[in-house]
């Protein structure tokens, strides 16, 4: 048998959207859009359009207990960046098992937390992603004043830069490009 219930329709509950979430500021299409997917955890730190370091700790917590209670230990670097090993020591099963239990326990606490919280991070203002790197490139030296956000643009789509890409200059770059963070 299958019921149908209806519900009046309540604003407080509506999806949220940019005009919505005015604490986000120029993310709030991307909170509004990490909204559609989260969770009801997740829901409850992005709604008000901000993620502060206390919920950033909270959700990684959960994401770790959750993936620990499946045999792995996460481990989760302050700029974002992660690596997955077995708590027994034993190697890792084939990705697609690794993977299914990564998306089930992300989308139930951090889907979009720490991507988000880091973005807002390190550009507030989301100013444009090939200016600020390719001016913090040249600033290291590492690229000339030759070198353009087009080129830069067009490197980072396939992935092979002019540039040594894992030189501690370019992965300040790409990780902090304003220094608002980030000691290089």
């Amino acid at each position: 048998m299958l019921l149908m219930s209806g519900c009046a329709h309540d604003p407080a509950s509506a999806p949220s959207t940019p005009q919505r979430l005015p604490a986000a500021g120029p993310w709030a299409q991307e909170f509004g859009e990490s909204l559609a997917l989260a969770s009801d955890y997740e829901t409850q730190i992005l709604r008000d359009g901000e993620i502060s370091a206390a919920e950033l700790a909270d959700a990684q917590a959960r994401d770790r207990a959750c993936m620990r209670d499946a045999g792995y230990d996460l481990q989760v670097a302050d700029d974002g960046t992660s690596s997955l090993s077995r708590i027994d020591g034993a190697d890792l099963p084939e990705m697609d098992v690794v993977e299914a239990v990564r998306r089930r326990c992300s989308h139930q606490f951090d889907r979009s937390i720490t991507y988000l919280f880091n973005e807002v991070r390190r550009n507030p203002e989301k100013q444009d992603e090939a200016k600020i790197t390719v001016a913090c490139l040249q600033k290291s030296g590492l690229v000339g004043k030759d070198y353009t956000e087009r080129k830069w643009r067009s490197e980072n789509d396939t992935g092979m830069f002019s540039f040594d890409d894992y030189d501690p200059a370019a992965v300040q770059c790409r990780l902090d490009p304003l220094s608002l963070w980030r000691q290089g």
